[in-house]
C-alpha cells in the first residue's frame, strides 16, 4: 500500500506583478506550520518515514513546499514540477506524476488541479472534484498510482 497526499498552497497575498508571484501572507504560512504539524502525526501513525516533496513552480507553492521541508522529518527531496500550475491540464499531470509514484509524495499545487487530480485518483474521472481550503492536505491510500484506483483516507486543514 503507497500514500500519496495532495496539498493546496497556504494563503497567498491578493495582489503581485504576476500570479506566480503571489507570496504567501504571514497567516497561510503560520497556518501551513499547523497543518504540517498534523501531517507529521499522520505519517507516523501510517508508520511513513520518508516523502518526497512534489511542488509548483509558484512562489506560493515553493514557499508552502519549503515550510512542509523544514516542519516534517524524514523529507527526502523536493522537486519543482513545472507542469503542476493551476492552468495545467490534469489528465497531463496525473500521467507525470505516475514517475513518482515508487515512494509516497505530497504534491503541493493550486486548485483547480488539486481538486482535479484528487478526483482523478480516488473516482477515475474529473466529475467529482472538491474544492481545497488553502493548506488543506488530503491523503490517499492507493495499490497504484491509477485512475480510480486511490481511497482518501483522510483530510489535514
Amino acid at each position: 500500500m503507497s500514500y500519496f497526499f495532495i496539498m493546496r498552497h497556504g494563503e497567498a497575498e491578493m495582489h503581485a506583478a504576476s500570479d506566480s508571484e503571489r507570496e504567501l501572507t504571514p497567516y497561510g504560512l503560520a497556518y501551513t506550520k499547523q497543518v504540517a504539524e498534523q501531517l507529521a502525526d499522520l505519517l507516523e501513525r501510517l508508520e511513513i518515514g520518508s516523502l518526497v516533496v512534489l511542488h509548483s513552480p509558484f512562489t506560493r507553492a515553493r514557499q508552502t513546499a519549503k515550510a512542509l521541508e523544514t516542519s516534517l522529518p524524514g523529507i527526502k527531496s523536493s522537486i519543482c514540477l513545472e507542469f503542476a500550475t493551476p492552468d495545467d491540464d490534469p489528465n497531463d499531470c496525473f500521467g507525470k506524476l505516475d514517475t513518482y509514484t515508487d515512494e509516497s509524495f505530497v504534491l503541493v499545487s493550486h486548485m483547480p488541479l488539486v481538486s482535479s487530480l484528487g478526483s482523478l485518483l480516488e473516482h477515475g474521472n474529473l466529475y467529482h472534484g472538491q474544492g481545497f481550503h488553502t493548506s488543506e492536505i488530503r491523503a490517499y491510500s492507493a495499490d497504484i498510482w491509477g485512475k480510480g484506483c486511490g481511497q482518501m483516507v483522510g483530510r489535514l486543514y
